[in-house]
């Protein structure tokens, strides 16, 4: 759903909210402009970042620049200049990992202070009007009454909702179209794995579901990881999880970027390495060196100390 609101319109739907409802759209619209341009400076050097990884890990991957905020005002406005003093409707606040200095650019110095090239920056453009498309579509949802279960009308039984879109819905807001067809993929899948184990002990399934629950891809992994067991750096690994990288994606595209592990990658942009990352970080949660976090189905598995 491609909805396009007038400034009227989206400022008439924002004051019928409540203020938690106004500062999660606020943060969600934030976090995912930095998102975008987190994501085409990643995909310009390689890296593929999942979808729901934490933004401060993100950030690991990215060498230089990273965007602190993007103001649109909707008109010229002296208040946001440029560093050269001109006044700018659109201001990119940037700042540089190495010297930590943070600077404020319209979109011409912003290109000749970072060396962006002109598609890096109509890319971290088109990012943006994707975000803002879906504070619109949240928008119009939210005024037109949405309701999930005209959605979905059927939630399993143990289907466990996602926390990112549990969150949506405990403060009264709608999920936007691409959360719902995550959603009944999820649902569906919860629904096949629940047919397949309906003969198993319910605690005897749920232990080995935890421990063995790989895609495909994973078990090709695993052959991968028993004729190559050094392709990748289990001390750099460790290195990572204790520096507070929780998410074995980011983990391996971490070890990917500092040449610590195998860069091929599977059509689905997964990294190779993921499968046998996973197994080694297993075999650690069985001895109880680390703890198991989150489980993603098959996109990813988080762990800590």
């Amino acid at each position: 759903m491609k909805i396009v609101l007038s400034r009227n319109e989206k400022d008439s739907i924002l004051n019928s909210l409540t203020p938690e409802q106004k500062d999660f759209i606020e943060h969600h619209v934030k976090r995912g402009k930095k998102t975008a341009f987190a994501n085409v400076l990643a995909v310009d050097k390689g890296i593929v970042i999942p979808e729901h990884a934490e933004m401060e890990e993100v950030e690991m991957l990215l060498d230089e620049w990273i965007l602190e905020e993007y103001i649109d005002n909707g008109f010229v406005n002296p208040e946001t200049p440029c560093e050269c003093g001109r006044p700018l409707r659109h201001q990119y606040i940037v700042k540089h990992k190495v010297t930590n200095e943070t600077r404020r650019f319209g979109i011409e110095h912003f290109k000749e202070h970072t060396g962006f090239s002109s598609e890096i920056i109509n890319e971290i453009r088109k990012g943006f009007n994707v975000v803002d498309y879906e504070m619109d579509e949240l928008l119009f949802k939210f005024q037109n009454h949405w309701d999930l279960r005209e959605e979905i009308p059927y939630l399993p039984d143990n289907f466990e909702m996602p926390i990112a879109f549990q969150t949506f819905l405990d403060i009264g807001l709608p999920l936007l179209d691409k959360q719902i067809e995550v959603l009944k993929h999820l649902i569906r899948e919860h629904m096949e794995q629940s047919r397949e184990q309906r003969t198993f002990d319910n605690t005897e399934t749920h232990a080995t579901h935890s421990q063995t629950n790989f895609d495909i891809e994973d078990y090709i992994f695993q052959d991968t990881f028993r004729k190559d067991p050094e392709s990748f750096s289990k001390d750099k690994t460790l290195e990572f999880l204790e520096s507070g990288v929780s998410s074995t994606r980011i983990i391996c595209e971490l070890l990917i970027k500092h040449g610590y592990a195998n860069m091929e990658r599977y059509i689905t942009g997964k990294p190779k390495i993921y499968g046998p990352v996973c197994m080694f970080l297993e075999s650690l949660v069985a001895r109880d060196v680390l703890k198991r976090g989150k489980i993603l189905g098959s996109d990813d598995r988080y762990y800590r100390k």
